[in-house]
């Protein structure tokens, strides 16, 4: 066998694989139409925590959605400014003196390891309800999103997730912007779908509620309070490795949450990167996912290649890449399905091809290179202390070996 059908079978096999593991996060999204949901007797107490940092332009909008909702049970607002510069602060003290159910706090600790955590956890320690529900500084709500939350939170469920879509901002944005909007619903798809299966891995907290009682038995963010970002996949993980608690997604179209995307190309690389820098500290079997499907779609950086040097493989190639992308075009309109929602499937293609050449690169360097986030920079990702042991003698080798080198 040459090397080009020893690639092909390679990727055939490998393409098998992952039809394999889609077709689970298939299953996942189906399963969620057995979702269980209740109307309390009594509906708990609600704290709705809303960190803020130099969010003057949108604040007054969300705000103004979350006074709106139409909860029976007793709830409040918690908003914390965490050391914002604009008129942030000016603003909730405005609408707290309309609204007597928001209250606000002020983080004073400097430079935190990560300003959202610790934000969170000021409004968890201020606040009063029994349930706690996150969301982002830049989101409208339906009015009965709330209850549809606490609907899905019945005894055996600790965390309820949702789902967050993207408000583009006009009507005719670069096409990159829709993509972008394409890959943010994809990737809760697949979130939703491994809830689903029992494997709850990612979520959004932008659209998050849990029990109080959850928060505290796992002692709040714990050891991850240092990580930049995961508030939300982190907690999930490790509530479902150190629980009994289940995780459930709300697919009820009252649930969903809009937000605004980034409005910048090098915006959507730093926050992609900011994303992808958490990958170390995800439990095992994620990182094995993620690594595993970056490998895969390396591989297909090198099929155009192959194709075109040896064009006897090039139909089984093309059927390969038709499987892939038919795979993935189903996933996504499943998970469409699921969650009663418009999905823009018309921007499939560009976003495939892009999906298949970014992926590897922001989540390879997600690890490395730093990121700009809210106006500051962050060095999250660290490698495992073997590597780091390895590179440290690596580079004693190599210095020892130039002080030796005789001078010519």
């Amino acid at each position: 066998m040459n090397i080009a059908m020893i690639f092909v079978l390679l990727l055939i096999v490998c393409s098998a694989i992952y039809a394999l593991v889609l077709s689970g996060f298939i299953r996942g999204l189906l399963a969620l139409r057995n979702n269980q949901t209740h109307a309390p007797d009594e509906w708990p107490s609600v704290s709705v925590i809303v960190p803020a940092r130099n969010e003057a332009a949108v604040l007054e909008r969300t705000l103004l959605s979350l006074f709106e909702q139409n909860y029976p049970g007793d709830w409040e607002i918690v908003a914390v400014d965490d050391r914002s510069t604009d008129h942030t602060s000016q603003i909730l003290k405005a609408l707290a003196e309309l609204n007597p159910r928001l209250r606000f706090f002020r983080v004073t600790t400097p430079n935190p390891p990560s300003p959202k955590k610790n934000a969170l956890a000021l409004g968890i320690r201020e606040s009063h309800g029994d349930i706690i529900v996150t969301t982002d500084a830049d989101c409208v709500y339906d009015s009965k999103w709330l209850q549809s939350m606490i609907r899905h939170m019945t005894p055996d469920i600790g965390v309820v997730a949702g789902l967050t879509a993207f408000d583009l901002p006009v009507e005719r944005v670069p096409l990159w912007q829709k993509i972008q909007w394409l890959d943010f619903l994809a990737q809760q798809y697949l979130a939703a779908g491994a809830a689903g299966a029992g494997v709850p891995s990612s979520c959004n907290g932008s659209n998050l509620a849990y029990r109080r009682c959850v928060y505290e038995q796992i002692s709040g963010f714990g050891k991850s309070a240092g990580i930049v970002s995961g508030d939300d996949v982190l907690f999930a993980q490790r509530v479902a490795k150190q629980t009994v608690w289940k995780v459930v997604y709300n697919t009820d179209a009252e649930s969903i949450v809009h937000s605004l995307p980034v409005l910048t190309i090098r915006d959507v690389f730093n926050q992609r990167i900011r994303w992808a820098s958490k990958g170390l500290a995800y439990r095992r079997s994620m990182s094995v996912f993620l690594f595993g499907l970056y490998a895969y779609y390396l591989l297909w950086w090198c099929a155009p290649a192959v194709a075109w040097m040896n064009p006897a493989w090039a139909l089984p190639l093309a059927v390969t890449t038709a499987w892939k992308f038919g795979w993935d075009y189903y996933t996504l309109r499943v998970g469409s399905h699921a969650f009663h929602h418009e999905t823009p499937l018309k921007y499939f293609v560009p976003f495939s091809m892009l999906h298949v050449l970014l992926s590897p690169v922001f989540g390879i360097t997600g690890l490395f290179v730093p990121y700009r986030w809210k106006g500051e920079w962050y060095r999250t990702a660290t490698l495992p202390r073997g590597v780091k042991r390895g590179l440290v003698r690596v580079r004693r080798i190599v210095r020892h070996r130039r002080a030796v080198e005789p001078v010519i």
